[in-house]
């Protein structure tokens, strides 16, 4: 396919025009029109499998009294799922760069159904480590797969729309893994959680089958070599290092949103769950319009993003301890966060010459690393003294350092594809 030919490293998705996505984006196969139904049995796959990330954090303290661990030594199980996911990731994804990617979403659900069943019978702890690492290998490549198929079934000019459906899977994952994960567990035991996931992947095995087309053209034709260079493109690397740094700035201040909302704000810990949700609302409907607003310029929806987020942080210091204003903040600091998926990753597709998975995984990997920067962080600030509020004012700083890398590669962007093609 086209897609998955080196095109000018100086054309790459960023401009203001319509077209900036779908210049860079591979044309769909068969699919002339945008159909929800394959999108949505994607979307939902995504949101299973990513879900397995944060399922197991409220149970932590459930699996160290049933295998016998501390309670420090059971918080490897989150720390070793990421840590797979970024290092992992980008590996599987060149290993199985010729598969096709509805193959490769096929295998890759079934190997993650595989391991979580492995994780619901680990008699050890380490068994259980061994499981959630198996499992966190196919979740980069899992994504990126996903990604490409969606844009390969959308039209040229909808394809940050048709990212942004698969990235609604991966924002209900984050707000909603936790608190499905935890209420599964504490009903029916932790190991309970692990079926359910399973049982979730024998359900993304069998919609993927039946609802997503066969003929959406091959895997990646590239050699290993040309895949790697792709990846070390100079818009490539400002599209990677934006993600994880902007994700740093919102992330370190989620990671320790509940103590903000108790402790600052006032509310009960049941209040401050909630908040969770209005939070994950927020990334949802910022999905959509993300998506939506890509596809007619993605530089403008990044800067304007990107500067919502930056001054919804801000804002959420001031107003933290009024409990009709912190809110407010939160829902717009979801909605922010969660609009800048769909361009951030097109942005990456398009970089890339539109059909890299390898790309899209290390871009997924660029998220969960900016997850673990953030959280990592943010508890060394607090170590130090800083107060949980003032996470919000740093977070604003990271993201506003964000936003000015943005504006300048792909400024950057912009003149060489101007010097390269003057009208």
């Amino acid at each position: 396919m086209s897609a998955t030919s080196p095109t000018n490293p100086a054309s790459p998705v960023g401009a203001s025009a319509p077209s900036d996505v779908a210049e860079a984006a591979p044309a769909p196969a068969t699919a002339t029109r945008f159909s929800l139904v394959p999108l949505l049995a994607l979307s939902l796959s995504v949101f299973a499998l990513c879900s397995a990330e944060y399922a197991l954090i409220g149970l932590l303290l459930d699996v160290s009294h049933d295998l016998h661990v501390s309670v420090a030594s059971a918080g490897q199980l989150l720390s070793a799922y990421a840590l797979a996911v970024t290092i992992g990731g980008p590996i599987v994804t060149a290993l199985t760069a010729r598969v096709a990617p509805k193959t490769l979403t096929l295998v890759l659900l079934a190997v993650f159904g595989v391991a979580n069943v492995l994780g619901a019978l680990a008699p050890s702890f380490d068994m259980l480590i061994a499981a959630r690492t198996l499992a966190a290998l196919t979740h980069s490549t899992f994504a990126a797969a996903c990604i490409l198929l969606a844009v390969r079934l959308a039209p040229p000019d909808r394809s940050a729309s048709a990212i942004a459906w698969v990235a609604g899977g991966l924002g209900m994952a984050t707000v909603l893994g936790g608190p499905l994960g935890t209420v599964i567990g504490e009903q029916w035991g932790w190991r309970a959680t692990f079926w359910v996931v399973a049982c979730c992947a024998v359900l993304g095995v069998v919609a993927i089958t039946f609802l997503v087309p066969s003929h959406l053209g091959g895997g990646q034709k590239l050699a290993l070599r040309t895949e790697l260079s792709t990846v070390t493109r100079k818009q490539v690397l400002w599209a990677l290092a934006i993600t994880a740094v902007s994700q740093t700035g919102w992330f370190l201040l989620y990671s320790y949103i509940t103590p903000l909302l108790r402790d600052v704000t006032g509310f009960s810990a049941g209040a401050a769950a909630t908040m969770l949700f209005v939070f994950g609302l927020g990334g949802f409907l910022g999905n959509a319009v993300g998506g939506k607003l890509a596809d007619r310029s993605l530089r403008s929806t990044l800067a304007l993003m990107l500067s919502i987020l930056a001054v919804a942080l801000l804002a959420l210091g001031f107003v933290a301890d009024q409990r009709i204003l912190a809110p407010v903040a939160v829902l717009v600091i979801g909605f922010a966060s969660g609009a800048l998926v769909p361009p951030l990753q097109a942005w990456a597709l398009g970089a890339a010459g539109g059909g890299s998975t390898l790309v899209l995984a290390a871009n997924t990997s660029a998220f969960n690393l900016g997850n673990a920067a953030g959280s990592w962080s943010g508890s060394q600030f607090l170590d130090a003294g800083i107060s949980v509020r003032t996470l919000t004012w740093i977070g604003a700083a990271v993201v506003v350092v964000s936003l000015i890398g943005a504006l300048i590669a792909l400024r950057a962007r912009n003149r060489a594809t101007e010097a390269a093609d003057p009208a």
